[in-house]
């Protein structure tokens, strides 16, 4: 009679983001939180909440996350408004 050998494979990964406060992040007044808070650009707030720029740039106009924008017409993203958006129970979105 023969056996069945079964062979059972465990694969772990760990992810690490990392982004520099001196180029992609500063502080600033945010007008909603009416506070001093850590504003962020459009592509460091799209690797926290893995989503796409374009989802970001919605949630900005539909009101839900709080930005600011730099004299230079840059726009900067409240990161004390992106968890609350960013959850684990947002929608699938590209």
């Amino acid at each position: 009679m023969k056996h069945k050998k079964t062979t059972l494979i465990t694969i772990e990964t760990s992810e690490v983001l990392v982004f520099r406060r001196a180029s992609r992040s500063s502080r600033a007044w945010c007008e909603a939180c009416g506070a001093e808070v850590e504003m962020v650009s459009v592509d460091v707030a799209v690797a926290l909440a893995d989503v796409s720029a374009r989802t970001i740039c919605a949630w900005v106009q539909e009101g839900s996350l709080h930005f600011a924008e730099t004299p230079d017409r840059v726009l900067l993203v409240c990161l004390a408004s992106l968890p609350a958006r960013a959850g684990p129970t947002r929608p699938g979105v590209p």
